[in-house]
């Protein structure tokens, strides 16, 4: 069945499509030789589903049609197993308000084709995950692998592989490749080859190095000892002979070494078992950290993950709220291609263990849109390697409440490549060498903040955009960095240690050396930062001298000092950006309802930021020299409401006031690290209007210890020893905090899906 999704008149609506998945030249054309970037305008779900239902932009799923009845709260996880397994193509399965708690098993979103699983609303719909319960988008069943024999007719090399869609494969075992399939390319790093790539050495050759071993000298920690790195995963489009096969598929092969030398192999799953099409949507979903969370009825023991895509074509997860984390990061995506996640919320770390935990997880995946997602209590994203193509865009995180102060994007471990961080706001964006190498990710008007404020007495990490020991030939457009309060003092340097530093090259630790390479090969163009107190568009920061291995991967200084709005998003991706500094931007997602009447269905006021939001044609924000303002993410951070469910009560046992400080001793609190964040008051001389409430004020962590926690407060309150922490401040949600940005520059969503309701708590 085929189903609309445009929203706006049929031949604005073909405008659209067309302006989107049909470019004469690429947005980066000018500024980036053709052989450091890729087309990101294809990332996120593709035009045309494997069902035949369309969609109008990467971001917006279809909206599709109620299978069956509302199902309602308490039923078992096998029945609702059964109600998707039954349901048509195009179609979702309603879950009615209330909590649905499951102790084990996996609600099962494979096995099936093109259904959603759908909540009543992000506040009506709870889903508690305790035990060994997970909810799997994919998953692995039965096999098939064969060998790179050639690359569009001819030998594999890079030469030949680069840009093409279509192998030839020998040497098949297992199950046949077919159309409608996703396959996974992988080979040995550099220097191995053969079987488990256990012949050769791992040796730097100057120029693409793909190397995951302490023992090479090029990944700090042992615990990953990856082989075999790089990866790129491709839909199938076509598939003739018998064996050998030769292969078509959707998109093109990214890097320039694919070899015969190294071994360059595929692999791919059982078809019946790879998800197609499918979706996660508008609820809130709870990883149980102890019996005790709402809702919940033991603890979660499900690891990595509680939720994942794995093994999945052109599906998402949209408008959830996570609450809690099993494992080591609350959402991981593996082994998908071209698929998305989309206005969601996370609160990542409940426990409050101070353990390092993250928001998403991605790796071994291609492709993948993660676009409009707000993150708190964790590192906002870790890459663990092998994933090419994708895009992480218009982000918000903070409070990492983690080893550092800041909020983190970061590529962990080898093999990624072609990946696109453009116009997110958090604490600190690397590429490191933990355990492996990097090439050719693209950073692109992107707010730095160096620290999260108002932390101010924690000073170890401020830093901004880092490329790690052997993370070559990056490419840093337009971003702005801030001072990290003040204390990132150094503009540009290839150092030992990366603290004060805007940018840091070749940063070395653990015995690992210094990669010049790092530094030589990056590309900085338009960057603006606080030290300079200007936009540097410097004709000695562009790599246009390599030389060796690495000239292919070089630079021309850019002709002028214009920047494209966007690298990926439809209508904002000409040569010259022409800001839209109140709106009338077309996105879907870029005004943001501030009040509520009525929390989420009744909005009261709305806030719509300039676009770009950051970067050097920005003018006026209240962010390094005007040059940043906040995105859209943030500003529904800012505003959501809070909800006292999952808050926790800490006895004030003493407290005590100097310039303009307030200090709290509390009993009890959790604090493995130290606390960041929003908290509230209760009772007492430094009770916070309405504390408790959905509307209740807060105030913000400036510095904490085991004990106590401090904040900013303009006179002395007196004793506030009969008051109560309340901590921490969970966010209500619902993706309708989003709403349409009329205009004509970038693609539209449909009305918000149907059959849901919202409950205030």
């Amino acid at each position: 069945m085929r189903y609309s999704r445009f929203c706006l008149s049929l031949l604005l609506g073909t405008l659209l499509s067309f302006s989107f998945f049909a470019h004469a030249q690429q947005p980066w054309s000018g500024i980036l030789s053709s052989s450091r970037a890729i087309d990101w305008t294809k990332a996120g779900l593709p035009a045309t589903l494997p069902d035949g239902e369309t969609t109008s932009n990467p971001w917006t799923p279809p909206t599709r049609t109620q299978c069956g009845s509302t199902v309602t709260a308490g039923t078992s996880l096998a029945t609702i197993n059964s109600d998707l397994a039954a349901c048509a193509n195009g179609t979702y399965v309603l879950l009615g308000p209330g909590t649905f708690a499951f102790s084990s098993g996996t609600l099962a979103l494979y096995a099936i084709n093109s259904v959603t699983l759908r909540g009543s609303g992000a506040q009506s719909t709870i889903v508690a995950l305790s035990g060994s319960a997970t909810i799997g988008i994919g998953a692995g069943w039965g096999a098939g692998s064969g060998t790179l024999s050639l690359c569009n007719g001819a030998s594999v090399t890079g030469a030949n592989c680069q840009g093409v869609n279509n192998v030839q494969l020998s040497s098949v075992n297992g199950l046949a490749p077919t159309v409608g399939n996703i396959m996974y390319f992988s080979q040995c790093n550099t220097g191995l080859s053969g079987a488990d790539c256990a012949t050769g050495t791992q040796t730097d050759n100057g120029g693409v190095y793909v190397c995951a071993s302490p023992s090479a000298s090029c990944a700090q920690q042992t615990s990953e000892n990856n082989q075999s790195a790089q990866a790129q995963t491709v839909y199938i489009t076509k598939v003739t002979g018998s064996g050998p096969y030769t292969v078509t598929f959707s998109s093109p092969i990214y890097m320039p070494n694919w070899s015969s030398d190294s071994t360059a192999t595929a692999n791919w799953q059982d078809p019946s078992h790879v998800a197609m099409g499918m979706g996660l949507e508008d609820m809130t979903v709870v990883e149980c950290v102890s019996s005790s969370t709402p809702g919940c009825t033991s603890a979660s023991t499900a690891s990595p993950s509680g939720v994942y895509i794995q093994e999945a074509y052109a599906s998402w997860i949209k408008g959830v709220r996570f609450i809690g984390s099993s494992g080591n990061d609350t959402v991981y995506l593996q082994s998908s291609k071209n698929s998305l996640l989309a206005n969601n919320y996370f609160f990542s770390d409940l426990a409050l263990d101070g353990a390092d935990g993250g928001n998403i997880g991605f790796g071994h995946d291609s492709d993948d849109l993660i676009i409009n997602n707000i993150g708190e209590f964790g590192f906002f994203d870790e890459g663990t390697g092998g994933q090419e193509g994708d895009v992480l865009a218009y982000n918000y995180s903070a409070a990492g409440n983690a080893g550092y102060v800041q909020s983190s994007s970061f590529q962990h471990q080898g093999g990624s490549a072609f990946i696109l961080h453009e116009g997110n706001n958090l604490g600190v964006i690397e590429d490191d060498d933990t355990w492996g190498t990097h090439d050719f990710n693209t950073f692109f008007r992107n707010y730095v903040r160096g620290w999260d404020p108002p932390y101010t007495s924690y000073s170890c990490c401020e830093r901004g955009l880092l490329e790690d020991s052997f993370s070559r030939f990056g490419n840093l457009i337009g971003n702005v960095i801030d001072s990290g309060n003040g204390l990132i003092t150094n503009y540009l340097s290839t150092v030992s240690s990366p603290q004060s530093q805007y940018f840091a090259f070749g940063f070395y630790s653990n015995n690992l050396p210094s990669d010049p390479l790092t530094q030589a090969s990056a590309m900085l163009w338009g960057n603006c930062d606080t030290v300079n107190a200007t936009c540097r568009f410097t004709g000695s920061e562009v790599p246009s001298n390599l030389a060796g291995n690495a000239a292919p991967y070089g630079n021309t200084v850019p002709a002028s000092n214009n920047l494209p709005c966007s690298f990926f998003l439809a209508g904002y991706t000409s040569t010259t950006c022409t800001p839209h500094s109140s709106g009338g931007t077309g996105l879907s997602w870029w005004k943001v309802c501030k009040t509520w009447s009525t929390f989420p269905t009744a909005c009261s006021s709305t806030q719509t930021q300039p676009f770009p939001f950051a970067g050097p044609d920005v003018s006026s924000g209240p962010h390094v020299n005007g040059t940043a303002y906040d995105n859209p993410a943030s500003v529904a951070w800012q505003n959501l409401p809070l909800d006292p469910t999952y808050q926790g009560s800490y006895s004030i046992t003493s407290s005590s006031w100097s310039g303009g400080t307030e200090t709290l001793t509390v009993s009890g609190i959790p604090n493995a690290h130290h606390l960041m964040g929003k908290f509230q008051v209760s009772g007492g001389a430094c009770a916070t209007s309405g504390a408790g409430t959905s509307t209740g004020a807060e105030v913000s962590i400036t510095s904490s210890t085991a004990t106590t926690v401090s904040y900013a407060l303009a006179s002395d309150p007196g004793n506030c020893a009969s008051g109560t922490m309340k901590f921490p401040d969970v966010r209500l949600f619902d993706e309708r905090v989003y709403q349409t940005d009329s205009g004509g520059g970038g693609s539209t969503q449909p009305s918000a899906p149907g059959g849901l309701t919202a409950t205030v708590q």
